[in-house]
């Protein structure tokens, strides 16, 4: 069953980032899907949402040892990330 993975973070420099995740996201054949939303005063506020096909491929990206050093890396504050695993209510 699918599940929808919830983030919100920060991250330095919008332009920046915006092509290394969609450059990661192309190589996740577990990726449903994806949308990411920009804060209306701060462009760098970031709220994205990520289809997985499964609770098991969303938990091997979110316990993947090098998550946290691969989104620093790609401009993400670590302090400033919130994730959450929700499914859908039928």
């Amino acid at each position: 069953m699918p599940v929808l993975v919830l983030t919100r973070c920060r991250v330095d420099d919008f332009d920046t980032w915006r092509p290394k995740f969609d450059a990661f996201a192309s190589t996740q054949p577990a990726l449903l899907s994806y949308r990411v939303w920009q804060g209306a005063d701060d462009p760098n506020l970031l709220l994205l949402m990520e289809m997985w096909e499964s609770r098991e491929a969303a938990d091997a990206l979110l316990s993947h040892p090098q998550l946290e050093e691969l989104m620093a890396a790609d401009g993400v504050d670590l302090s400033s990330v919130t994730m959450d695993v929700v499914d859908e209510v039928t």
